[in-house]
């Protein structure tokens, strides 16, 4: 399922810090170097999702095959040693902090000090926070919070792969005590594993339409993916005596995986039931090779055996990679990445796990007592950064305000945003507040909020109150939604509920709809990205071709139903749309002492609004309405400007900041004045 921007599929599925065979000096474990070959068919595909490269569209599932792969693996040594009698949680752990810990901190060191050169102070700021959240393996649960319309772009958080491994560790809390409980209460706990894995699957097919972002995240959801192949490695599933059934079998996983790979794509809906295809591929793969088959000999190779043992921490050199350039890579430039995180991936295993995996002097308490300091290390050097602002005395002081400008944009409280419950919600005051009744208001998505400042002192100058009805991603185009947002962000019921006010307020004479126009008519983004699907319901084809019609439409039964009501109607026009965040942009490029890569000349703004204009004309020849062109001011010099006096006029790509705003204060102003008031 996607989110603003993008899907979570792109922006949050990491090159992963997995989770290899256990210990392998652990006597009563049989090695099986096929499964190191696994991992390595899981991993390149996401390293190679991540660089763009053609054909790996799916490659994320890549973190789905480890899942079962660190289920199977775990379960096998909990079996084996409940079974023997010899099955410690202290022990448990203490592997897992051998295992795990060194790596992740060097990788989480090694990215905050890179970040110290590369980052600005709000980025910096955030790694901070992130860091915390790896170092507690809770990353999951703070990307989720991270990922609604105002969240961060995942492609900028250097530790965004921790939180598959915070998925596992959560697991590994649970599962360990699971199996203790139910082997003490006689021993069967494989058809309990396989309810939880069915109650665990039913959930994740429930949430990935109604709340993807939790699908996507939660360990519970996740859960029956580390289930498989735990119900694998505890015998629930009979070993095939028929070399021919492996040979099937092997070449079945392999091809349910390669069909997820080559197919999936950011427009995939994920996880849910099509995780089976990754998920049931990697089972079937560890099932044939109890027996043998040719795929699991392949696997168990020199190479993808060498490739699979290594941890791999790809994710912050490809965010540093892109923040410090275009992003738009070459073939020369994705190898020299590939080759890199090879090499980082290397030298990580050589010097850093193998040295802390062989201490023979590395006793439990000692592991214990490793990742106390360590924890409390990496949650004080997060704090730090968080509450110190990013370290901005790092940079120019113009570099930090221009920095700071970005994502400045003051929005609304969720009672006045149309984010709360509509029993809690309420129109927010805008204008003069001088406890008469409101005469105008502000109606539309969170290009309404941005422009409030403008709308603010017009109202104080005149005297004039009003308020604002605003909900992000929400256009003012009745009986219509986004069908690219989740089902719970219902477009069509907030303008509903906005109309009943304006039906219960005839004080409000003047209604100003502003919207992000050329997203809706257009569909696409300057930028690229997820596009904007209109629709009436989530049954409706997504088809761009139909946007623009569905626009029209939609805008028409806006303005026929105010006109029936006897408001006066001003449609403002689309704000100017940058690629990138503007002052963000031009905070780097001061940093870097390169020249900003942006420029929008007036020519190409009035190109991708000709839709837009030429649908409000329809409405002023049919309609008694008003039209505000803000491009008039921001773009009079034939190109659209970023800055005034070295103030930037945008908080990101298409939202005015509040100096940006305030440039449309007379332009307001003059249309908001009553019209016995005008010359």
């Amino acid at each position: 399922m996607k989110k603003e921007g993008k899907s979570i599929a792109t922006s949050a599925s990491p090159a992963i810090l997995p989770v290899s065979p256990e210990d392998r000096a652990q006597p009563h474990i049989a090695y099986r170097r096929d499964v190191d070959g696994l991992r390595a068919l899981a991993v390149l595909p996401v390293l190679f999702f991540h660089l763009g490269l053609w054909p790996f569209s799916g490659g994320f599932v890549g973190v789905d095959i480890f899942f079962v792969i660190s289920g199977y693996l775990i379960a096998s040594i909990i079996a084996r040693e409940l079974e023997q009698g010899r099955f410690s949680l202290t022990g448990f752990y203490a592997r897992r902090i051998r295992r795990i810990f060194p790596a992740l901190f060097a990788m989480i060191a090694v990215t905050i000090a890179a970040g110290s050169l590369i980052l600005l102070p709000l980025d910096y700021r955030a790694l901070g926070m992130s860091a915390v959240a790896t170092v507690l393996f809770s990353s999951n649960l703070y990307f989720a919070r991270q990922s609604g319309y105002f969240g961060a772009a995942g492609e900028e958080a250097p530790l965004l792969h921790g939180w598959s491994l915070a998925v596992e560790e959560q697991f590994y809390i649970v599962f360990p005590l699971l199996m203790f409980l139910i082997f003490r209460a006689g021993g069967r706990f494989r058809p309990a594993l396989g309810m939880v894995a069915l109650l665990s699957f039913l959930a994740a097919l429930l949430l990935v339409d109604r709340s993807p972002v939790a699908a996507f995240y939660l360990p519970f959801p996740r859960a029956w993916e580390f289930l498989g192949g735990a119900l694998l490695a505890t015998g629930r599933i009979p070993v095939m005596r028929s070399p021919l059934m492996a040979q099937l079998c092997g070449l079945a996983g392999l091809a349910l995986i390669g069909w997820a790979i080559l197919n999936f794509s950011n427009a995939t809906v994920f996880p849910g039931a099509n995780a089976l295809f990754p998920v049931l591929g990697a089972m079937l793969i560890l099932h044939a090779g109890l027996t043998g088959s040719l795929v699991n000999r392949l696997l168990g190779h020199a190479v993808p055996v060498a490739i699979g043992r290594i941890s791999y921490s790809h994710w912050p050199i490809i965010v540093f990679w892109t923040y410090r350039t275009d992003g738009d890579w070459r073939l020369r430039e994705q190898l020299l990445i590939m080759l890199l995180s090879l090499l980082v991936a290397w030298l990580s295993w050589r010097f850093v796990e193998e040295p802390f995996r062989r201490a023979r002097s590395f006793t439990t308490s000692r592991a214990f007592a490793f990742a106390g300091s360590l924890v409390m290390a990496g949650c004080g050097a997060g704090a730090l950064l968080y509450f110190s602002g990013g370290l901005p005395s790092r940079v120019a002081p113009s570099v930090a305000a221009l920095d700071a400008a970005s994502r400045s944009m003051a929005y609304l409280p969720a009672r006045c945003s149309g984010m709360a419950p509509a029993r809690h919600h309420r129109l927010c005051p805008v204008g003069a507040r001088n406890g008469r009744a409101p005469r105008f208001l502000l109606w539309g998505d969170s290009h309404a909020q941005a422009l409030r400042p403008a709308f603010d002192r017009a109202g104080n100058a005149l005297g004039l109150s009003g308020r604002i009805a605003s909900y992000p991603a929400c256009p003012t185009l009745l009986g219509l939604d986004r069908l690219d947002q989740p089902p719970a962000h219902d477009c069509s019921e907030f303008n509903r509920l906005v109309l009943e006010t304006l039906r219960a307020s005839p004080s409000i004479h003047t209604v100003f709809l502003v919207s992000r126009w050329g997203l809706c008519a257009n569909g696409k983004r300057p930028e690229g990205g997820t596009p904007c699907y209109l629709g009436r319901d989530e049954d409706d084809d997504r088809s761009l071709g139909r946007d623009a019609q569905l626009f029209r439409a939609g805008l028409q039964e806006t303005v026929r139903t105010l006109a029936a009501m006897g408001k006066q109607v001003i449609l403002v026009a689309p704000i100017p749309e940058f690629r990138r965040n503007v002052p963000e942009t031009l905070a780097r490029a001061e940093l870097y002492s390169e020249p900003a890569p942006l420029a929008l000349s007036r020519a190409d703004y009035l190109r991708r609004q000709r839709g837009v204009f030429n649908a409000f004309d329809q409405m002023r020849r049919r309609f008694p309405v008003k039209i505000l062109y803000p491009h008039s001011l921001l773009c009079r010099t034939g190109h659209c400007a970023m800055t005034v006096h070295g103030v930037p006029l945008y908080s990101d790509d298409d939202h005015l900041s509040r100096q940006g705003s305030l440039m449309l204060t007379g332009m307001v102003y003059d249309a908001m004045k009553p019209a016995d008031k005008k010359s």
